[in-house]
C-alpha cells in the first residue's frame, strides 16, 4: 500500500512540475511572438537616391550589322539624377542614337544566351554613362527582339 501512495504522490508531481513547464513555455512563446510583431521590418536597401527617375526611351527598331537582313527592336529606360525634362529629351535622343549606332555594328552571335544580353546591357550602360557624363546610372532593357 505504501509503495502505490508513494507512486500516486510521484505521478501528482510529476504532473504538477509538467503543468508549470508548460506553462513557462507557452508564456515565453508568446513573448516572442509579440517582439517579433512589434519589430518593424529592416528597410529595403536601393542604390538608388531619391532624386533619381527612370525615364522612357522611345522604341528603336534598326537592321543589324551581320546578317544585314536581320532586324532588332529594343525598348529601354534610363535611370537618372535629377534633370528637367528638356535635358533629360535631349540625352534620351542622343542615346537611342548610339543604341542604333551599337546595334547596326553588331551580329546576331553576340546576343545569343543570358551573357550575350549581359554584354549587351554592360555595354549600352557603358555608352549612355560616357554620353551623359555619368548622369546616367543604368540603362535597363525593357524587351529585346530580333528577326
Amino acid at each position: 500500500m505504501r509503495l502505490i501512495a508513494a507512486i500516486v504522490v510521484l505521478t501528482l508531481i510529476a504532473i504538477g512540475a509538467g503543468a508549470l513547464a508548460g506553462l513557462h513555455l507557452f508564456a515565453a512563446a508568446e513573448r516572442v511572438a509579440d517582439a517579433k510583431k512589434a519589430a518593424a521590418p529592416p528597410p529595403l536597401a536601393t542604390s538608388y537616391a531619391g532624386s533619381a527617375r527612370l525615364r522612357k526611351l522611345s522604341p528603336i527598331v534598326t537592321n543589324l550589322g551581320a546578317p544585314s537582313n536581320n532586324w532588332a527592336r529594343i525598348e529601354a529606360s534610363m535611370v537618372t539624377d535629377s534633370m528637367n525634362d528638356e535635358d533629360a529629351g535631349i540625352l534620351a535622343a542622343h542615346i537611342s542614337e548610339d543604341i542604333v549606332t551599337y546595334l547596326r555594328s553588331a551580329s546576331v552571335g553576340q546576343f545569343e544566351g543570358s551573357r550575350g544580353l549581359q554584354h549587351l546591357r554592360d555595354d549600352l550602360t557603358e555608352r549612355a554613362n560616357i554620353r551623359s557624363s555619368g548622369k546616367v546610372r543604368e540603362l535597363i532593357i525593357e524587351t529585346l527582339v530580333i528577326q
